[in-house]
């Protein structure tokens, strides 16, 4: 078993050590061609005027759950770390477009765990550039006890990056373009999604880097991250959207494994004028070990599910995931879990 102070190689093998994003700092965005491009907004969007004293209300429940989420954490033994509070409203440009900092809520997006390894990625939003900022003192103190800390290339992210065909969006394929958040790991495996947060010279990028002992396998299920729609839970078992997904649709390396759809989903709401996040957040989940999870409590159904596939739920508070756009699995980074790297075909 590895000792390292960063190493996790799945989603699923016992959970030691965790990194939770803050809610505090955030703040909606511009609505620029990187925003219409990635959420499902209405046309009015750019009319949206948030009030401040809702915003802080949301603001401070996230917070709220965070510290119920830290104490359950903790209570299964697992250490939590949090980055920097950001400032909210923060402004940066480059050359060609400006934006406006959006939180540091979802380390999942920005950062990937490989093994040993952290990785921050080139993601396509503008308001997202600088987003890894705030874990930067955790990622130095792992790179001190010795973990690998690597970037991808900066992207320019020009308008030409979004495009726009039959209804759908995918991003240009000029320069490595994805969210952390568009990964499944398993093990030597890493299953990397297409689409309007990843393209493929992302996962060319991907598969170099990490070299021919692994497999970068493309694929194509959802408009963007992959964790509201497919979940491995452990070896030989699958979560699954029904609604998104059909069985044609698995990668074929995992298709002979068992697979729980998931048909219905509640609807927890949202407090703004427009979702960030569809209700499917709520399969948002993020294992402690190969047989329990956390589970937002309000998703009964789910958690039923679980229990008959001999999975234990956990469920925790989790007011604001549509809100604010992510759920437990996307507000969260795996840092440490108990396990090999490991072929599993």
């Amino acid at each position: 078993m590895s000792v390292n102070a960063v190493w996790s190689s799945n989603d699923w093998d016992p959970l030691e050590e965790v990194v939770l994003g803050t809610a505090v700092g955030f703040t909606p965005p511009p609505v620029d061609p990187s925003l219409r491009h990635f959420f499902e907004r209405p046309d009015e969007a750019e009319r949206e005027k948030i009030p401040s004293a809702m915003l802080d209300r949301v603001v401070d429940e996230a917070e709220e759950d965070f510290h119920e989420l830290t104490a359950v954490l903790e209570s299964h033994g697992v250490a939590v770390r949090r980055p920097e509070r950001p400032v909210a409203g923060q402004q940066y440009s480059s050359p060609n477009w400006a934006s406006v900092a959006m939180h540091a809520l979802m380390p999942r997006d920005c950062l990937s765990v490989i093994g040993d390894m952290l990785i921050e990625v080139p993601m396509p939003m503008r308001s997202r550039y600088f987003e890894v900022f705030p874990f930067r003192d955790l990622l130095r103190e792992y790179f001190d006890s010795g973990a690998r800390w690597l970037s991808a290339p900066k992207p320019k992210l020009p308008d030409s990056t979004y495009i726009y065909e039959s209804n759908a969006s995918v991003v240009a394929d000029d320069e490595p373009l994805f969210d952390a958040a568009n990964l499944l790991r398993c093990g030597y495996d890493i299953f990397f999604n297409v689409s309007s947060t990843g393209n493929r010279r992302g996962a060319t990028w991907l598969q170099r880097t990490l070299g021919p002992d692994f497999t970068v396998h493309e694929m194509s299920i959802c408009a963007d991250h992959v964790d509201t729609t497919l979940h491995i839970l452990r070896p030989g078992l699958l979560l699954a959207n029904a609604s998104q997904m059909t069985p044609e649709m698995i990668p074929s390396p995992l298709r002979s494994w068992k697979t729980l759809w998931v048909t219905d989903i509640e609807d927890d709401g949202f407090a703004f004028d427009w979702p960030r996040a569809s209700r499917w957040v709520g399969m948002n989940l993020l294992a402690l070990g190969p047989d329990r999870v956390l589970v937002p409590s309000t998703q009964v159904s789910l958690m039923r599910q679980l229990e008959q596939a001999g999975v234990e739920p956990v469920p925790v508070r989790f007011r604001h995931g549509r809100s604010l756009g992510g759920g437990l699995h996307c507000c969260s980074l795996d840092i440490r879990r108990r396990g090999e790297l490991a072929r599993y075909f």
